[in-house]
């Protein structure tokens, strides 16, 4: 119950909501006309975790057919690192990008104990489960590598940790027939050493004195085969069976 000040002190004003109610309802308010008006619309602009204002979002294309049979060769880059943290990668096609969430994940050393995020010409991406209220993402396990990155140069985004916000570059250099015999994903060349969890973020990596990596770097066949024992790869068509 709210109170108005009055020579005699504060007086109750009966049936008004409290300031922190009132606020409370504004806010949900105004965020359920948003995320309504977007629905109902169809408008393409959204303000995403970082703040970009986008627009001419297009529409998440059809999965296409050749998808089931080919893998994407992508280069993942820690945004900023210096020295450089990459990772290069064969992955399915048609990997939903729930299970790509967990290939980065393996493939950079992270413990999966954080909010993540897809940033895609097709929108963001991410776990239904993290909602964080103000960002509006679809479910990750709805659209494959293949429909948000569709050819050659193609980049996807994925964000890691909000509070470190360590930014990852995917760039597909090559889509190409899975080969018969070859078990995806896989990496095909490493770089660097991944910063660890907790650690503050790209400056604080970028600052660290020489010679403090938190650990040996990772090898192209050694992260193959961790890359191996994840649940929920999808293997290609090409290799099915094997």
């Amino acid at each position: 119950m709210a109170c108005r000040m009055s020579l005699g002190g504060c007086e109750t004003i009966k049936g008004m909501p409290r300031t922190e109610e009132a606020l409370d309802n504004i806010l949900r308010s105004l965020a359920a006309q948003g995320r309504a008006g977007l629905h109902e619309t169809g408008l393409e602009s959204r303000v995403s975790l970082d703040g970009r204002a986008a627009a001419a979002m297009r529409p998440l294309p059809p999965l296409p057919a050749s998808a089931a049979t080919s893998v994407h060769r992508v280069k993942v880059s820690l945004r900023g690192a210096r020295p450089s943290v990459w990772r290069r990668l064969e992955v399915p096609s048609d990997l939903p990008l729930s299970v790509l969430h967990e290939v980065i994940q393996t493939a950079f050393g992270w413990f999966d104990c954080h909010l993540h995020l897809f940033e895609t010409a097709c929108g963001d991406f991410g776990d239904p489960a993290q909602d964080d209220f103000w960002s509006l993402r679809a479910d990750e396990s709805t659209a494959t590598l293949a429909q948000v990155a569709d050819g050659e140069k193609a980049t996807v985004g994925y964000v890691y940790d909000f509070g470190d916000d360590w930014r990852h570059d995917l760039v597909v250099e090559a889509i190409v027939p899975a080969v018969p015999g070859v078990r995806y994903p896989r990496c095909l060349a490493s770089r660097g050493v991944p910063p660890a969890e907790n650690s503050g973020g790209i400056a604080s990596f970028n600052s660290r004195p020489a010679g403090t990596a938190s650990g040996p770097a990772d090898t192209a066949e050694s992260l193959t085969g961790q890359l191996a024992g994840l649940a929920g790869v999808v293997v290609p068509a090409a290799t099915s069976g094997r």
